[in-house]
Parts: C-alpha cells; structure tokens; sequence
C-alpha cells in the first residue's frame, strides 16, 4: 500500500492546473512545496510559522530549480486571508515538523480558523487535503474535529472523501475535500 504523502501527491495531480494557484498551508521540511511546485501550478503558496521550517523548505526548493514559482510565507496559515484570494489546490499536513521539537505542533484553535478561510477560498473544482495525525494529543483534537465538521459541510458545495487505513490505531488519515460548487 503507497504511503499517505503518495496518496495526497497522486490526488494533487488529478487537480493540476496550468494557471492554477497551489498552496501548501503547512510548509514542514518543503516536500510537499516541492512536489506542488514541480507540476503545471502557476503559482505556489506555502505557509509555516517556524523559521526553520522556512529555511529548509528554500534551500531544498534551490537545490531542486524550484525557487521562482513559490512565495514562502513566515506567518501561521490562519492568516492565509493577507496572502491568498484563491486557489485550486492545498494541502495541510497537521502536526509538528519532523525531526524537531514534538511540542511544537499545529494547533486546533487556529487549524480551525485556516481550514474555515481555505474553505471559503477554494475555487469550484478545486481540492483541500487535511493530513491528520491522531498519533499526538493535539492532532487528536485536530481530527476529531476536522472528521465531525466534514460531516456538516453542505452537500451541494462540497464533495468529501476519508482515506483512513482501518486496521491501525491512530494511523494518519488524508480528508479529501472538493468543492462542487459555490454557496
């Protein structure tokens, strides 16, 4: 079985659009920065409030030639309303940065604010992927939530898909979300 960052690169591509916004929401260590900014995408957007976090994913974006598509943003993603009118594809990748302080995680308080204002943002046909982590007490929190608010999006806007693997306690899961429509 393909790991979840396959899933959600193979999702992105049947969303790929030449003039297209792409924004990575939660930069991390730059792969999925990287993997949006190497397809048809106009633009590339990625968010993260760690400074590390931001040099990491930059000097991979040089070494890979991927420097000049991609705005990095220092600010937290529920700010993403100072930066970002609208886009067709983006991508959140709940939890804390690999290989560093495990205390420092995204939060639920202001994921919440980001998924609510990338919802509104999102343009009809396009794509947001929630990567849930339950594995740490906050992503808990944050799929919790994020599982019962996908419930009580409008059909008529939205179509939604969860890809969980069920025989694995607090395994990461991706929540596909598409808007069919604007309301």
């Amino acid at each position: 079985m393909k790991k979840i960052v396959e899933m959600t690169h193979d999702i992105i591509r049947n969303y790929t659009k030449s003039k297209g916004i792409a924004v990575d929401f939660t930069m991390g260590n730059g792969y999925d920065t990287l993997f949006l900014a190497q397809q048809d995408f106009a633009k590339v957007i990625a968010f993260d409030i760690q400074e590390e976090s931001l040099m990491r994913t930059k000097a991979l974006l040089q070494k890979e030639k991927q420097l000049a598509k991609v705005n990095l943003i220092c600010d937290g993603h529920e700010n993403l309303d100072a930066y970002v009118s609208a886009f067709d594809v983006g991508i959140f990748n709940f939890g804390y940065l690999p290989q560093t302080d495990k205390c420092v995680t995204t939060k639920l308080a202001t994921s919440k604010i980001a998924v609510e204002k990338a919802l509104a943002c999102l343009a009809v046909h396009g794509v947001l992927l929630l990567v849930l982590y339950p594995g740490h007490e906050e992503g808990k929190k944050e799929a919790d939530y994020f599982l019962e608010k996908a419930k009580a999006l409008p059909s008529k806007q939205f179509a939604i898909c969860h890809i969980a693997l069920m025989n694995k306690k607090q395994a990461p899961s991706i929540l596909v979300i598409e808007r069919q429509a604007k309301g």
